[in-house]
């Protein structure tokens, strides 16, 4: 009966390794990309970076020079700061002539309110935001979303 069950193992060997595909070295697999999803509604970030812009690389006897007190200053910022803003627009790997378009005008936002407005004009609809505030600079994402 061992010897029985012996053969049966070493014969059922070579059918067992057969069974596997074997790919061949010198073809390399060919990686589907889908250019369109099943999915019924698009996503897209949008990325605002505030970096300020003001006297802080001045030393103070320049400041006292042009007759600034700091603290004269330093109320001037909290009331109008003055920052440059740098907006970009994530649409995943989608590209097509809207993102090149909303690329070619994000700089010229000032604001925040304005690049969601230029999305909300092309359909896109405001979900949600994080602000995350770190030395110097804010950095603000806008979640927006649109039905195909």
């Amino acid at each position: 009966m061992k010897k029985i069950v012996l053969m049966m193992l070493v014969a059922m060997i070579p059918f067992l390794t057969m069974a596997q595909k074997r790919s061949k070295k010198e073809s390399k697999q060919a990686v589907e990309q889908t250019t369109s999803s099943k999915a019924t509604v698009e996503y897209m970030v949008i990325k605002g970076i505030e970096i300020p812009i003001d006297l802080e690389g001045m030393s103070e006897q320049e400041l006292n020079a042009r007759g600034e007190d700091s603290r004269e200053i330093q109320m001037k910022r909290m009331l109008s700061p003055q920052l440059k803003l740098i907006v970009t627009f994530d649409y995943g790997n989608n590209r097509n002539k809207e993102v090149s378009e909303m690329m070619r005008v994000a700089s010229n936002f000032r604001t925040m309110a304005a690049a969601a407005n230029a999305a909300a004009e092309r359909g896109w609809e405001f979900m949600s935001a994080n602000v995350l505030s770190s030395t110097g600079k804010t950095t603000h994402y806008y979640y927006m979303r649109r039905n195909k």
